[in-house]
Parts: C-alpha cells; structure tokens; sequence
C-alpha cells in the first residue's frame, strides 16, 4: 500500500480492524507518521528502538546514506488502555515485574508489559483487560443527531 502511494522512506503505520462476526480484517488508516496511542512506547519497550528518533535520522540523511537498523532487543510487548472514570486511576495494583511503563494521561488507564516470553505477555494483557474493564472503564454513549426536518 505504501509503495502504491510513492512513499519511499520514512516511518508510516497502517490500521486494521478485524470483525468481530465475520473475522476478516478491514483496512482503516494509513499514516505518514508514527502511530499513536503509546504504539511508539509499545515498540521501544519491546525492541529497545525509538520510533521518533530513527525517523528524524532517515529524515536527515534525505535518502543519501542507507539506513541500518540499530541492535535491537527482541522481546514481546503488549499495550492495555481504556478511558477511565477518574482523571488519575490508580495503576498501583499493578505490579507484576513485566509492568514496563504506567499511562499518565488524565482519564486513561494503560499499561505497557514486555517479557521474552509470549505466552506472558498475552497472560498479563487477558488479565488486565478483564481487571481494566472492571475498575476503571468508561463508555461515552453514541451521539444521537436530532432528526432532520
């Protein structure tokens, strides 16, 4: 997809959203950018590489010098996060020695984990999602259009 637009080199990211009923997944974004929502600390966490700064170096060399990946750790990540019914949740039950980074974002509560193990990461994230869901969720009802006239 990318090459389809002429982008050359750079940090870009693409989203996708798998259905829930019929299981396939639907293209929805593609950004010239580095994704959001803590992605960027998702991936240094597990990889030890900075999103933002390796971009800025691909961006200085202007395509004149080949860009070489840096060392890299090679551990799982994952990332939970959810809008919060207080401005600061506390986060400190959460203590499990993978807890890499804590969200400070008024009202969210997120967490980032990594481990060299797989199977301990996506532990941790089934746990918390049902320990999220219950202490800290919040849902912004759909907004309503009054009818036309």
């Amino acid at each position: 997809m990318l090459a389809a637009f002429g982008y050359r080199r750079g940090v870009a990211h693409l989203e996708y959203i798998k259905h829930e009923g019929d299981g396939l997944m639907y293209f929805l974004e593609v950004g010239a950018r580095v994704g959001g929502a803590h992605i960027a600390d998702l991936v240094e966490a597990a990889t030890d590489i900075n999103l933002w700064a390796e971009w800025a170096d691909i961006e200085i060399d202007k395509g004149e010098v080949p860009y070489v990946l840096p060392p890299r750790r090679a551990d799982y990540g994952g990332l939970v996060q959810c809008l919060a019914r207080t401005e600061h949740p506390d986060l400190s039950a959460y203590d499990d020695p993978e807890v890499y980074e804590r969200s400070d974002d008024p009202f969210h509560a997120g967490l980032i984990v990594r481990s060299p193990s797989h199977a301990r990461v996506r532990e941790l994230l089934d746990d918390y999602s049902r320990r999220f869901a219950d202490e800290f969720l919040s849902v912004v009802p759909h907004y309503k259009l009054p009818p036309r006239r």
